[in-house]
């Protein structure tokens, strides 16, 4: 077991859901951003899904969803509550990874935590074998003005330019939301969510 994934199964195991740092009751920002792309029925995979509750409504549109995580304890806990509506990944975006493609990749829980450069370069060629021409991708970070820690670990934070830079010339920047996630503690934490499109 890695260190990476011995400190998320630790997160997870016997957690409460509602209070964790990065818990959401709703996810208009992330909705929003897949309604623009204005197609129905998609097929998406969500990287670090962790215990979202964003899952609900992406089933509700009939979408097929997958979800990755480098968490056997998250995936446990997503498998006891959504069991066969959902397929389920266990993998750690740093090495090389084969979870098929998909139309959407989501991700509001990893990339602020890849600190190495191997490590970025190592999720952007995951994304690209994952997300054809025509596909999309939305990335949600911390962003430059936002938290630098988060579960204990330091951040990598960002802003629009900075994430496109990152993907590169094989991606298009469509949207992007400055907000403020409130955690359960009541602190305001200021995110940068994006919609690419693979070009």
């Amino acid at each position: 077991m890695s260190d990476h994934q011995e400190h998320w199964d630790d997160a997870y195991h016997d957690s409460d859901n509602s209070m964790l740092g990065w818990y959401q009751s709703e996810h208009s920002v992330t909705l929003n951003l897949i309604k623009e792309i204005g197609r129905f029925q998609l097929n998406i995979i969500d990287v670090g899904a962790g215990v979202s509750t964003l899952f609900d409504d992406l089933i509700k549109g009939d979408n097929e969803v997958s979800v990755l995580d480098i968490s056997q304890q998250a995936l446990n806990r997503l498998k006891s509550r959504y069991g066969e509506k959902m397929s389920y990944h266990h993998g750690d975006l740093c090495g090389k990874i084969e979870i098929g493609q998909f139309d959407i990749w989501h991700d509001r829980a990893v990339l602020h935590f890849l600190l190495e450069e191997g490590q970025r370069r190592s999720y952007v060629a995951n994304l690209n074998a994952a997300i054809p021409s025509g596909g999309h991708a939305i990335i949600e970070t911390f962003s430059l003005s936002g938290e630098k820690r988060c579960c204990n670990l330091d951040l990598y934070t960002y802003d629009e330019k900075l994430l496109a830079e990152l993907l590169g010339d094989e991606w298009q920047l469509v949207n992007h939301v400055n907000h403020i996630h409130i955690n359960p503690f009541g602190k305001e934490r200021p995110y940068v969510s994006t919609l690419f499109k693979r070009m």
